[in-house]
C-alpha cells in the first residue's frame, strides 16, 4: 500500500510542469536554417563550412555545426542575410545540392524533413497567350508547388519561354514535358528547363548523382538501359550582349571611345569579350 502511494506521489511530481517563456523557444532559431548535402558519400565538413560562407560572404556572419549524415545548422545573424541565401536558392557545394530550409517555431532541426528545393523552371513551346499568371501557377503546381512567376517586361521585347520558381521534391524524377490541349483539337507540349540543375542521372531520373555512379547500371543489362532524359532537361545560361549602339551618347554627347562586343563561333563557352575603339572602325569604314 505504501509502495502505491509513493509512486503515485511520483506521477504527480512527473506532471508538475516547469514554466518557460515561449518566446525564447521560438526565437532561438530565429535566424537558422538546416541544410542537407545531397550525396551518398561522406562530406568534408570543414571544406563545405568555409567554402559556403566565402560564397555567401554573409554581412553578420554565420555559424555552421555538423549535425550527422550530411544535415547542417546554419544560425546566421541578421534576416538580411538569411533571407538573401533562401531567394538565391538553389546553392551548391562542390556541384551537389545544398537543400535548405528554415526552422520555424517549434521545430526540431534534426526531425524537418529535407526532401524539397526551390528551382527556377523555364517553360518553352507555349503560345504568347497561354504566358499568363495564371498559367504559371498551373505549371508550378504541376512541377511541384508554385512559388513564384517571372513576369515578363515589355521592354525586353519578345518572350521566347515562361520562367517560373516552384519548390520541388528532389527525390521524385523531374517532368520533362505537359501535354496541353488548346480548344478542340490543338496539341502542343510544353517543354521544361531547369536553370542551375546540378548533377542529375539520366538513368534514375534524379537528382543527387550521375549516371556514371548509378546503382541500375548493376542491376540492368547496359544494352537494355534507356536514357529517358537527356541534357536538355539544363537550361542554358543566358549570355548578354555587351555591346553599345550607334545610338547611344556619352553625357556630353560624344561617342564613347571603347565598345564591347561578344565575339565567337556557336560555342558560347569560346566567347570572348574584345575592346574595339569605334572611332578608329568608323575612320577605316569610311577611308
Amino acid at each position: 500500500m505504501e509502495d502505491e502511494l509513493a509512486t503515485l506521489n511520483l506521477m504527480d511530481e512527473e506532471e508538475d510542469a516547469f514554466s518557460k517563456d515561449a518566446s525564447v523557444v521560438d526565437n532561438e532559431y530565429k535566424y537558422c536554417l538546416v541544410g542537407l548535402c545531397l550525396i551518398d558519400s561522406t562530406v568534408h565538413f570543414l571544406s563545405l563550412r568555409n567554402t559556403m560562407a566565402d560564397l555567401w560572404y554573409p554581412i553578420g556572419g554565420v555559424f555552421i555545426s555538423d549535425l550527422g549524415e550530411r544535415i547542417y545548422l546554419l544560425c546566421f545573424f541578421h534576416d538580411i542575410d538569411i533571407n538573401r541565401i533562401l531567394s538565391g536558392t538553389p546553392w551548391f557545394f562542390n556541384n551537389h545540392l545544398l537543400i535548405l530550409h528554415k526552422i520555424q517555431p517549434g521545430e526540431d532541426p534534426i526531425l524537418v524533413p529535407l526532401s524539397t528545393s526551390k528551382f527556377w523552371i523555364q517553360i518553352h513551346d507555349l503560345p504568347i497567350g497561354m504566358m499568363t499568371k495564371a498559367t504559371a501557377k498551373q505549371f508550378g503546381n504541376f512541377l511541384g508547388q508554385f512559388v513564384e512567376y517571372d513576369a515578363p517586361i515589355p521592354t525586353m521585347g519578345i518572350q521566347k519561354f515562361m520562367r517560373i520558381r516552384g519548390r520541388l521534391d528532389v527525390t521524385m524524377p523531374l517532368k520533362r514535358k505537359k501535354k496541353i490541349l488548346i480548344g478542340k483539337e490543338r496539341l502542343v507540349y510544353a517543354r521544361f528547363q531547369y536553370e542551375k540543375l546540378s548533377l542529375f542521372c539520366f538513368i534514375y531520373n534524379r537528382l543527387g548523382h550521375g549516371e556514371s555512379f548509378c546503382l541500375l547500371r548493376t542491376k540492368i543489362d547496359p544494352s537494355r538501359i534507356i536514357f529517358g532524359w537527356d541534357i536538355s532537361l539544363r537550361a542554358v545560361e543566358k549570355h548578354w550582349n555587351s555591346s553599345t549602339t550607334k545610338w547611344l551618347r556619352e553625357a556630353d554627347g560624344s561617342i564613347g571611345k571603347k565598345r564591347k562586343r561578344m565575339v565567337g563561333g556557336g560555342n558560347v563557352r569560346s566567347a570572348k569579350v574584345v575592346e574595339e575603339n569605334t572611332q578608329d572602325q568608323s575612320a577605316s569604314s569610311t577611308g
